[in-house]
């Protein structure tokens, strides 16, 4: 087998081959040349070195359904086809009743993790929801409860007159188990102001993240990339992320469990119509799961969300960082609506195949990554 070196050609990339088998920290300046070289084997190479040390062959999946509870919002994000404001013929808020029939339907049998993020609907507060996770984790017990993005949260407690650490702690009462990491976008102030007017600024992102990590409750992170920024603000955004992963850890909390890069989906949205925004690449979508892997040191899963770059795309991003192959999915609409080209959902038969046909082992997980095994 060839040694990393040997695998890398850009001569710029080899102190950092260096650091990656001393496991020495990569910097900011290294971050901006793994995104500048055009030796994305290298890159790639360097971020399965890493993979392979953390998790050796294993690949993640789980048996989840995605449900957006809402599309109602009142944010303006410039990337969305999803939000539909008050009025709209579209519109519509799920009730407890609504979402419990839709997962009695045959296609949601053995489910192990619902997966619900929507939009922000000035009509929904802390009891529409203490109703919700109730009724749910009553009917469903073994279904683990993965709701709310940072910015969600903290819009639902404000609407409801509550702190962000009253509304968590009534909705984690309730059954809430664990955060998914949407809603982080890019992190640089002023891009947020282009991209997604009416969130709240970075910082409240991080503090609410922050605030999950302390009171135990797992969170994942992302970052939304292929629009209009530019490799410094994606470096300074993954740096912000490993940040707040050291301050968990060193509260002696388990923080961030997976990072998941999510690519622009450049149509039926504001920001594709007043910018001229190419479709992400393979290339693109390669190189950060592999930038990902290589800078996020301190996050313990990658994932290869093959719902934004495909199945295909998703199952050679094992070999550039990847461990998680994310989920059957069953209904994405949120990424479908803004002109995903991948099935709307994936049997755990196809996620087992693309996994092994790439040399990994498929393991079956829960939202903590505690592996089940055959009966």
């Amino acid at each position: 087998m060839l040694s990393l070196h040997a695998r890398i050609r850009d001569p710029r990339l080899l102190p950092l081959a260096d650091k990656v088998l001393a496991g020495e920290r990569l910097s900011f300046d290294d971050g901006l040349l793994l995104y500048a070289t055009a030796d994305l084997t290298g890159v790639g190479a360097m971020a399965h070195q890493v993979r392979l040390q953390k998790h050796g062959r294993a690949t993640y999946y789980v048996k989840s359904r995605r449900l957006s509870y809402t599309n109602v919002c009142y944010t303006h994000c410039q990337f969305c086809a999803f939000q539909a404001k008050p009025g709209d013929p579209r519109a519509y808020a799920l009730s407890a009743e609504d979402i419990i029939q839709e997962l009695e339907k045959p296609e949601n049998t053995g489910v192990r993790e619902l997966h619900m993020t929507s939009g922000h609907n000035p009509k929904l507060k802390i009891d529409y929801f203490e109703d919700l996770f109730g009724k749910i984790k009553a009917r469903f017990p073994e279904i683990h409860l993965k709701v709310f993005t940072m910015i969600e949260m903290d819009y639902y407690a404000r609407i409801s007159g509550l702190s962000t650490d009253a509304f968590l702690d009534r909705c984690m009462a309730a059954g809430l188990e664990s955060c998914p990491g949407g809603g982080a976008e890019i992190f640089d102030e002023a891009l947020r102001e282009q991209i997604c007017i009416g969130k709240k600024d970075a910082q409240v992102w991080l503090d609410t993240a922050a605030l999950c990590h302390r009171k135990g409750l797992p969170t994942n992170c992302t970052m939304l990339y292929g629009h209009i920024e530019e490799a410094h603000h994606r470096v300074d955004h993954l740096l912000r992320l490993r940040a707040l992963q050291d301050q968990s850890h060193a509260a002696g909390f388990a923080g961030f469990l997976a990072y998941i890069p999510l690519a622009y989906q450049n149509e039926e949205n504001e920001l594709s119509a007043t910018h001229v925004i190419h479709e992400t690449t393979g290339t693109q979508d390669l190189r950060e799961i592999a930038v990902a892997r290589l800078l996020l040191d301190n996050i313990p899963h990658i994932k290869a969300y093959w719902v934004m770059i495909s199945p295909g795309l998703a199952q050679a991003g094992l070999s550039y960082g990847a461990d998680d192959l994310d989920g059957t999915v069953i209904a994405e609409e949120i990424a479908h609506l803004a002109g995903a080209k991948s099935p709307q959902g994936l049997p755990q038969r196809d996620l087992v195949r693309l996994i092994e046909e790439a040399g990994f082992q498929a393991l079956e997980r829960d939202n903590l990554y505690n592996v089940y095994t055959p009966a």
